[in-house]
């Protein structure tokens, strides 16, 4: 194999324990507190952009500390159909991965040091919850996916702590409107991660491992997939109808069928997986 294939071979397998596809769950936090900077004549370019690539840093750092530790733990074998192969096959070694993080991990904080010089210390109490909760979200000791309480503190993080502390960035202060925007952000952020736990139940419950989704069954979790998505759009609608947020907003909507379809493909998903446990 020449060189450049090894190098195309090998940035392909790091490209696929980053999981950027996800990244935009991350991105949303941080874009929404911007253009609500940018609506309230606060935006500062060079530290939304700080707060944009640290958020993105931490969030591929998260991935990839999820790659390893779910191969360590048994829950990606590779038998599981939408397990990342990288690390299981060998294309990746865990003492790569953890690399990996290290540099991600490492960018976030050398841009989050720029935030805290400009912003002061509740920056660094920002960066510091987000990079434990990050690590933690499936590394001893926490590990807390695996203890019912990813769902919680995925809505947290990537809801009002995200949106609120990329909002500080940015201006400098705290302001209501964020924290309302944080709210849809966060439960439509839970719904996402939610959905892949709730796919996942009968693996998880396989080998052991107690998500949130798995602890309560399929048939509510259906229910909280949906009253998740309802929820971040009532938040929105409240929110316009109370004059917290501007009429604008409500541009929202206009994604709304595309959360019903989600919906009816989870709807039918679920009927089919009950069916075949009735055959079973």
């Amino acid at each position: 194999m020449s060189l450049p294939e090894k190098v195309w071979r090998r940035a392909s397998a790091y490209y696929e324990i980053a999981r950027p596809f996800s990244l935009s769950a991350s991105a949303i936090s941080v874009l929404a507190a911007g253009a609500l900077a940018w609506m309230d004549g606060l935006m500062n370019w060079p530290l939304f952009l700080a707060a944009l690539g640290g958020a993105l840093c931490l969030h591929i750092g998260t991935n990839i500390t999820n790659e390893i530790f779910d191969v360590r733990n048994g829950v990606d074998t590779i038998t599981s159909p939408r397990a990342s192969m990288a690390i299981l096959k060998g294309r990746v070694r865990e003492r790569e991965a953890f690399i990996l993080v290290g540099v991600f991990f490492g960018i976030a904080a050398a841009l989050g040091l720029y935030m805290f010089l400009e912003r002061g210390w509740l920056v660094l109490a920002f960066g510091i919850v987000g990079l434990i909760a990050g690590y933690m979200y499936t590394a001893p000791p926490l590990e807390y996916k695996y203890r019912a309480a990813g769902l919680p503190l995925v809505f947290l993080m990537f809801g009002p702590l995200m949106t609120l502390g990329a909002y500080f960035v940015v201006t400098g202060t705290f302001s209501w409107e964020a924290f309302i925007v944080s709210v849809p952000v966060g439960l439509l952020v839970t719904a996402i991660l939610h959905g892949n736990e709730w796919r996942d139940i009968a693996d998880d419950k396989r080998y052991g491992i107690g998500t949130f989704s798995s602890w309560m069954g399929s048939k509510r979790a259906y229910r909280v997939y949906v009253g998740l998505i309802a929820a971040a759009y009532m938040t929105l609608a409240l929110a316009v109808l109370f004059g917290w947020l501007p009429t604008e907003t409500l541009l929202a909507m206009l994604s709304l069928p595309l959360f019903v379809r989600a919906i009816r493909n989870a709807e039918t998903r679920r009927v089919g997986a009950a069916a075949r446990d009735c055959d079973d």
